[in-house]
């Protein structure tokens, strides 16, 4: 099977998330098939409901500077599904992915033969279990893995934890995890493993009730970053300065590499899982030096060609809120808005937080089935109608706020992760 096959293969299986069947008894069938891969390597497992992928991004960079051979899995893609699974900072090759990809079609095809699976593995099944593969053929050191939707039923719930995450909770995927911020808690605190440290950005009283009993009932070790963080004076606007309380003491004076406020919080959570684990020890230097290289993209991503352009993943209302605080610390206002968004999100929400700041607003559809029609949203915003243009495809919005602009103005790329996507090649082109 070559690469377009094997692509071919994997989106046959259809949306990652319509397409979802929550449940671990598939891909435990087909990673028990392919030798338990999954169980050759210990992992710091990530679950939230923003946050995760700078989490993951942060903790892995940490210790690769350490000196150990990391794996990272994280989705979805922006680009390429190759950038899903990275070693030591590399992406799986096209090759590597396609004999991946064969390997589990393989298994898969006895298993459903045999009737041990009664129906094929998902999109994300059947990568999380190239991802698991790979990292076990190439003998990694320790992986820090993304949960893909909730936790306990999410097919990376399979790892051999040393660490969890659980880097904050609101309202998202609510058809799936639950309609009050109690339960989507419930389903994410679901990663908790008996006795594996538990490190939490959770803040609302009644998701850390919830978070509180699972670690309890576990034997887990529960660390409350807010209990362990400190901001601190200096750094920049939008790259603060903070300290965080590890088990062998405070350090001080610490920067992520990723821009954003918002991102002390999230370093510190990497900072605190990376030093609870056993076995992986890192110096002061090594943290210091793993959170300033730090590089996500698509997250507060700024590209300076042909206008400065701001393009962020905000996918949701918190993320909304996280975006429009920090265009208010970069004291920018009058935005061309590029707005993308996902039909099954909180659109007012959205809407609500973003289009105030934005002097006209850019609306495009995604490349995506779940995609929202542009003109239910504007359905939405009629005291925007004004500054509201539409465009047949994201590329086409991007290009026409670039004009509208002009030189001096700032333009915003929001609402999807998938949006950022489908405007990454051109950025990467112009810049």
């Amino acid at each position: 099977m070559n690469y377009k096959e094997a692509i071919d293969l994997l989106n046959a299986r259809g949306n990652e998330v319509q397409g979802i069947h929550l449940g671990l008894h598939r891909i435990l069938a087909a990673l028990r098939a392919l030798g338990d891969p999954q169980l050759q390597f210990p992992a710091i497992h990530v679950a939230g409901t923003n946050g995760k992928g700078s989490v993951s991004a942060l903790a892995e960079r940490i210790l690769r500077e350490a000196g150990y051979k990391t794996g990272l899995y994280t989705s979805p893609h922006l680009v390429r599904v190759e950038e899903r699974i990275q070693i030591e900072g590399r992406l799986v090759s096209r090759g590597r992915l396609a004999s991946l990809i064969s390997r589990v079609a393989e298994i898969e095809a006895v298993l459903l033969r045999d009737r041990t699976l009664e129906r094929r593995l998902t999109y994300f099944e059947l990568i999380t279990a190239c991802a698991f593969l790979h990292f076990a053929q190439r003998k990694i050191d320790i992986a820090v893995v993304e949960v893909g939707l909730g936790g306990a039923l999410d097919a990376t719930n399979v790892v051999t934890a040393a660490v969890a995450v659980i880097t904050g909770i609101s309202h998202d995927h609510q058809e799936l995890l639950g309609r009050t911020l109690p339960q989507i808690a419930r389903e994410k605190a679901g990663i908790v493993k008996a006795g594996v440290p538990v490190v939490s950005g959770c803040r609302q009283a009644g998701v850390r009730k919830v978070v509180h009993r699972a670690a309890r009932q576990a034997g887990a070790p529960l660390h409350e970053i807010w209990r362990l963080l400190r901001l601190e004076g200096g750094g920049t606007k939008t790259r603060p300065s903070f300290s965080v309380k590890t088990p062998q003491g405070w350090i001080t004076r610490l920067r992520a590499g990723l821009a954003g406020r918002h991102q002390a919080v999230n370093g510190a959570l990497a900072v605190s899982a990376v030093t609870r684990l056993t076995g992986f020890p890192v110096t002061v230097t090594q943290v210091r030096r793993g959170l300033a290289g730090t590089r996500w993209t698509g997250r507060l991503d700024e590209f300076r060609e042909p206008v400065r352009t701001l393009v962020d993943g905000a996918h949701n209302a918190e993320g909304a809120d996280i975006l429009a605080a920090h265009l208010r610390q970069l004291g920018v206002a009058g935005v061309d808005l590029v707005f993308g968004v996902l039909r099954d999100k909180d659109i007012a929400g959205m809407i609500r937080r973003l289009f105030p700041l934005a002097a006209r607003i850019h609306l495009a559809p995604l490349a995506n089935k779940r995609s929202a029609d542009p003109f239910a949203v504007l359905a939405l915003a009629p005291r925007f109608a004004r500054r509201i243009r539409v465009y047949p495809h994201a590329q086409a919005a991007l290009e026409g706020a670039w004009r509208e602009c002009g030189r001096g103005g700032t333009v915003v790329v929001a609402g999807s992760l998938y949006l950022v996507g489908e405007v990454l090649p051109l950025l990467r082109r112009r810049n």
